[in-house]
């Protein structure tokens, strides 16, 4: 599956890649190297819980957003 990821944290940042369809949006996450402590996944502009699956059939958007919340001096 390609997944947009637009990264919100003073500039806008976005990227594509590929996941595996088990992968949550805290896996993604990870391989982007982003503290799941420190954002908000957003999909269709509402917050995701971590352990959730990207690939979940009851969503048709191919795109999230991560905010970032916590901002490091």
């Amino acid at each position: 599956m390609d997944l947009k990821v637009k990264i919100l944290a003073g500039k806008e940042e976005e990227k594509k890649m590929e996941i595996a369809d088990d992968y949550t949006y805290g896996k993604v996450l990870e391989k982007l190297k982003i503290n799941l402590e420190e954002v908000v996944v957003l999909r269709n502009g509402k917050p995701v819980p971590e352990d959730e699956r990207v690939a979940d059939t009851n969503t048709a958007s191919s795109e999230i957003t991560i905010i970032r919340i916590v901002s490091v001096g």
